[in-house]
């Protein structure tokens, strides 16, 4: 089980996160640690089975995708590769109007890293959807 010290350490080198927080048991089991990350706070934690806190690796795999809005897609999905990620679907322009990548951390979470590059209606989406595949091909 790779635990919380290395999920934050690998959130601080790969996506940039800032700790605000840290919250422990008294037996030093990590409860939580609350880092900054963008805009937004994600907080990390040991597996703790008596709390219901399962990893991934537990479950099978992750049903979600988190999104994270950055200003430079490209380079945060080669800092969080170069950190110990792997890229499922490299950053490209997508249909629907932004750069937009998908990457599984080494705690078994999936990231898509994305940046607006024009707004489109909802309408343009659907049309867009229709006429690309997806995932769009690479090369």
């Amino acid at each position: 089980m790779i635990g919380a010290e290395a999920a934050v350490a690998f959130y601080r080198q790969g996506l940039g996160a800032v700790e605000v927080f840290r919250n422990t048991l008294p037996d030093g089991v990590i409860l939580f640690v609350e880092l900054q990350l963008g805009s937004g706070r994600l907080l990390v934690s040991e597996e703790t089975p008596t709390l219901g806190a399962l990893a991934p690796p537990t479950l099978g795999g992750s049903p979600v995708l988190i999104l994270l809005e950055v200003d430079d897609p490209d380079a945060v999905a080669g800092r969080a590769v170069a950190a110990g990620a792997e890229m499922e679907l490299p950053v490209q322009e997508m249909f629907w109007g932004e750069r937009y990548g998908v990457l599984r951390d080494p705690f078994g979470h999936r990231w898509a890293v994305t940046t607006a590059r024009e707004q489109l209606t909802p309408d343009e989406i659907v049309e867009g959807t229709a006429a690309r595949p997806y995932p769009p091909a690479t090369g």
